[in-house]
């Protein structure tokens, strides 16, 4: 905890291959973010330093230069907003573990970026094209796999789990291959701080909001509001698979207030290889969602919020037809000369598939 007499105040520690720098580093901080995302791409953490003094070009980055090329440096990050609230509470915004990705010097005037990145482009799990038979696996049990051969861990949150009898990684990297299944299975994938995480977009949507932003409370300082249709205006989805034996196996899964009379029901046709009546349902749900998921979108920008990270619900009140509640897809933490604010981006929550 601060000392509560304190003026309330945004810190950040880092911290390089374990050793903490955030002494060495403060006189020289312009600013550093923290890109959290909800799935597919790579959380980032970027440091920017000036460096009018050419301390950091001459002697410090030489072997952060080196590490960069080689992708070996470890990076670690925390915000803390301390006594914001009053009596000397802090919230603390763990960033996780990036790997040095680039360093690059500017100037006029001589200013350092610094890059990490969750998943270096480098790395063998995304670079390493690889072909590969698997045979009687669940998803859980490919991913399981892939995680242990790249020195990651599994977080597997999604109660389904397709099994695949054979299933073919053709001169494909790991990491692509995982998204490909995840894709079709209509499971969101994300790779954060040495962990691969599986899990279903329905069951964080259904969590309780963290937050509230309601229009004219003052809460915000900017604000995106946008409908989009390309894509996203599906009223139903089938699948469907014929068997080795000639048998169609389909089922057709529809919107919550799906008009059977409506002339422009559109409908998702998708074929893909499944058991049963019932895993062709379940799949077409989730591909349903997965397709209508961005038909509306927001992006605000707000004070800093710790508790405003990737894969939280906050609701919208008071925004007309973009009422409700929505998922934060993304959220960039800043800390600079400014202060401390994050930047997020929404999707509405979907009901009813």
């Amino acid at each position: 905890m601060s000392n509560k007499n304190n003026a309330r105040r945004t810190a950040v520690e880092v911290a390089f291959d374990g050793a903490d720098i955030t002494k060495s580093i403060r006189p020289y901080l312009k600013s550093m973010t923290y890109v959290d995302n909800e799935e597919d791409e790579t959380d980032e953490l970027q440091i920017q330093v000036h460096d009018r003094d050419s301390i950091w070009l001459e002697k410090w980055l030489t072997d952060a230069i080196e590490a960069a090329s080689a992708a070996k440096l470890k990076m670690d990050a925390v915000i803390v907003r301390e006594n914001w609230t009053g009596g000397g509470s802090d919230a603390v915004l763990p960033c996780g573990e990036f790997e040095l990705d680039s360093v690059a010097a500017s100037g006029p005037p001589a200013v350092i970026n610094i890059k990490g990145t969750s998943l270096p482009f480098s790395a063998q799990v995304r670079q390493t094209k690889k072909s590969k038979a698997w045979e009687n696996y669940t998803l859980s049990g490919i991913a399981n796999e892939i995680a242990g051969a790249n020195g990651m861990v599994c977080m597997y949150e999604s109660a389904a789990d397709p099994f695949y009898s054979r299933v073919e990684q053709i001169k494909t990297s790991d990491i692509q291959f995982l998204e490909t299944l995840c894709h079709n299975a209509g499971i969101s994938l994300k790779a954060t701080n040495r962990i691969l995480v599986l899990f279903d977009q329905a069951a964080y949507e259904s969590k309780a909001a963290v937050f509230t932003i309601k229009r004219g409370s003052g809460v915000y300082t900017k604000y995106k509001l946008n409908v989009g249709t390309a894509d996203t205006q599906y009223s139903s989805c089938r699948v469907s698979y014929v068997d080795p034996k000639g048998k169609c196996i389909s089922a057709t899964a529809k919107i919550e207030d799906y008009n059977a009379d409506a002339k422009n029901n559109q409908q998702l046709e998708i074929t893909a290889k499944v058991a049963d009546k019932d895993e062709a349902k379940a799949l077409a749900e989730k591909l349903l969602r997965k397709h209508n998921r961005y038909a509306k979108t927001a992006s605000f920008t707000l004070p800093g919020n710790p508790d405003l990270v990737a894969g939280v619900t906050v609701m919208l009140e008071k925004w007309g037809g973009w009422d409700g509640k929505y998922i934060v897809t993304q959220a960039k933490h800043t800390v600079g000369g400014s202060g401390y604010t994050v930047q997020v981006r929404l999707r509405r929550v979907l009901e009813g598939y």
